[in-house]
């Protein structure tokens, strides 16, 4: 009997040591927890400079971003930019990219949704800056309702395409567009085009006139024009 009793023991203390190691090993062969994630944001390091051309000059839109460094201005990043130029007395943005605007047009700038005067550009900008030059009214500080514009591109005559953004007016027709882009010379009695941009066609060109992507017929320099409508002149081969 005693014996029986010592052996029961001996064998409830070996499977309780079996089992102890069990659970040791289990513990050491599970994985590292993994770093929990951050969850603070990261700030704000750079300047953003944003060109908007709206719908209607898509080409020059874009977001250009500076490392923050003391000393650097409105006027340093516009200038920067590699497209922005300004006016021979630098008061004032001239053209973005080809893109150039009519007398009732100008580039406006805004710094963090408020107007930048031209005289302000010489401060000293801020980490997280934004930056934004867009197209307005003159003496306006609102931006030009895209529904309130016409644009005319020219392609031909020159490397890179060009724009110019125009006010729209009632009862505008392309003639009217064309000649008052002041870049469109016609013949005398105004019925046909003789050059744009001081490039006259050779023997074995012609310039394309197109609304809205649709070629022109000679007969459509009368045509009115509507609101948001793009004039294009193309050279292109006979």
């Amino acid at each position: 009997m005693h014996k029986r009793w010592r052996w029961l023991v001996g064998w409830m203390a070996g499977i309780a040591i079996i089992v102890t190691a069990c659970a040791q090993g289990q513990i050491t062969d599970q994985p590292a927890p993994a770093e929990a994630p951050r969850t603070d944001k990261e700030q704000p390091h750079d300047i953003t400079l944003t060109i908007d051309g709206g719908t209607f000059i898509p080409d020059v839109t874009r977001s250009l971003h500076y490392d923050y460094m003391a000393g650097l201005t409105a006027r340093h990043a516009l200038e920067s930019s590699g497209i922005v130029r300004f006016t021979e007395d630098r008061s004032a943005i001239q053209a973005v990219g080809e893109v150039s605007l009519d007398s009732t047009l100008e580039w406006g700038t805004r710094l963090n949704d408020k107007e930048l005067a031209s005289g302000d550009w010489d401060e000293e900008l801020k980490i997280g800056d934004k930056l934004l030059v867009y197209v307005k009214t003159v003496d306006s500080y609102e931006a030009i309702p895209h529904q309130a514009s016409l644009l005319l591109i020219i392609d031909g005559g020159s490397p890179e395409k060009k724009y110019y953004v125009n006010k729209y007016d009632d009862n505008t027709t392309v003639r009217d567009l064309l000649i008052r882009s002041g870049i469109v010379q016609f013949n005398p009695t105004n019925k046909s085009i003789v050059s744009v941009g001081g490039y006259t066609p050779q023997e074995n060109e012609q310039w394309i006139l197109k609304v809205n992507g649709k070629k022109l017929l000679d007969t459509g320099l009368d045509m009115r024009l509507k609101p948001q409508d793009n004039v294009e002149i193309t050279l292109k081969q006979k």
